[in-house]
């Protein structure tokens, strides 16, 4: 006997799929109800729970709410700034530098969790913020100009200039040594970038900051000096008080207490500086393409031509000088040393193996350069300037005696000499 379609019924089967369809009915209805509560709070005036601010939960508060919750957080962390410097405080006010909290900004960024998106975004976004929890940061905004101008009013009090080490001569001619000073400087620009993170996350130092300035070496230090003993080689010229003798008292001051290093090359024209009316100098005699002349700086070749020979008779190496194109009358011929802005320069290298420091006095009528140093790097010798030939031709020598005896003797150079030319006003361009 066949069996019929319904005797192949299955009674379990057919209650197994009716369940699954009504699981599945229940499943959807929960689902449409809870996107559904999802958009009535994406729709709401209130913070979905979860969201928290510095620890404390915004859930469920409105706005105006949530605004107060910052207000108070933002009270506890704005607080002066206090900066300490051997002993004294210093202090940046919050209404100083403008810094303000962003609440607004803050309980916006509460709200916003779980609303503006798709359903199912905010669902997601909802679902996350009671499960993981959100936290919003209260964030602040300043015045970085002012901020800066607080930091250097502070700096203007820290802040001070190096002073170089000077050598003198004491009332009795001994040489006497002032130490140089540390100078001090405040890097505000590397403080105001530390304080950035800080202000603008409301995470302000709670204790005081202490300002370490930076060092700054004065150019002639303590000990660039220290190993100075002696005056090596001195010079005197004479002159006449005047314009000209202004023009000298000022280039003398310009190479006074001037440092010159191991090694290092010395340039008249670099030190001294252009001979302007700008700068002091006044019209005085000069020599213009061979020929008598006035101009600015009239005077000064007297300068460098008496350190010429100061430092001929320390024992340094001349590198760069020129004669006169006629005789000189405040030194011997042969041993002057013009000079002439941007046109001749007189040079000396120090080849001792310790620094050496040049004073100059121009007094009444008399110019002295002194060449201190120390005394071992002459090895005991003495120096004397001597002569061969013509006034108009003179070869000069360097000459290194022991006592009686010659050590070695230095050509230096021969210098041709001529009549100077008649004077003409108009010429200009110093030779």
């Amino acid at each position: 006997m066949e069996t019929s379609e319904v005797d192949k019924f299955n009674l379990k089967n057919f209650l197994s799929a009716k369940g699954a369809a009504i699981a599945a009915a229940s499943v959807a209805m929960v689902g449409f109800g809870t996107l559904a509560f999802s958009n009535s709070v994406a729709d709401g005036n209130n913070i979905v729970t979860g969201v928290r601010a510095e620890g404390q939960p915004l859930g469920g508060l409105d706005r105006s709410g949530a605004q107060k919750v910052f207000t108070d957080i933002a009270a506890q962390k704005i607080h002066p700034l206090q900066f300490s410097y051997e002993g004294t405080i210093f202090e940046i006010t919050p209404e100083d530098i403008n810094l303000t909290a962003q609440i607004d900004k803050a309980a916006q960024e509460a709200l916003s969790y779980g609303r503006g998106g798709t359903t199912i975004g905010n669902f997601n976004e909802q679902m996350k913020c009671m499960l993981n929890g959100r936290n919003v940061h209260l964030a602040a905004n300043y015045d970085d100009a002012l901020l800066d101008e607080k930091l250097n009013a502070i700096a203007a009090q820290i802040n001070r200039d190096p002073v170089n080490a000077v050598v003198n001569f004491a009332a009795d001619g001994s040489i006497e040594k002032t130490p140089g000073v540390i100078g001090k400087k405040l890097n505000t620009a590397q403080i105001a970038e530390s304080l950035k993170a800080p202000l603008t996350a409301l995470n302000l130092p709670k204790g005081t900051i202490n300002l370490v300035p930076d060092d700054i070496a004065p150019f002639v230090t303590t000990e660039d000096i220290a190993a100075i003993d002696a005056v090596i080689g001195t010079y005197s010229t004479y002159y006449y008080p005047g314009d000209r003798g202004d023009n000298i008292w000022l280039a003398a001051n310009a190479i006074s207490h001037k440092l010159v290093k191991s090694s290092w090359t010395f340039s008249f024209n670099d030190t001294v500086g252009e001979r302007t009316w700008d700068a002091g100098y006044k019209v005085a005699g000069v020599i213009i393409n061979g020929r008598p002349a006035e101009d600015y700086g009239g005077g000064v070749c007297q300068v460098s031509s008496t350190l010429y020979n100061a430092i001929l008779l320390a024992g340094l190496t001349p590198t760069e000088r020129t004669p006169h194109y006629y005789k000189s009358t405040y030194v011997a011929p042969g041993r002057d040393a013009t000079v002439a802005d941007g046109y001749l320069d007189f040079k000396f290298r120090n080849d001792f193996p310790h620094n050496v420091y040049l004073i100059a006095e121009a007094y009444g009528s008399t110019l002295s350069v002194y060449v201190l140093g120390t005394k071992e790097d002459l090895g005991g010798a003495n120096i004397a300037i001597e002569r061969e030939g013509s006034d108009m031709t003179p070869s000069i020598y360097r000459v290194w005696y022991n006592g009686g005896d010659v050590i070695r003797s230095e050509f230096l150079h021969t210098d041709v000499y001529e009549l100077p030319k008649p004077r003409l006003e108009q010429e200009t361009t110093p030779l």
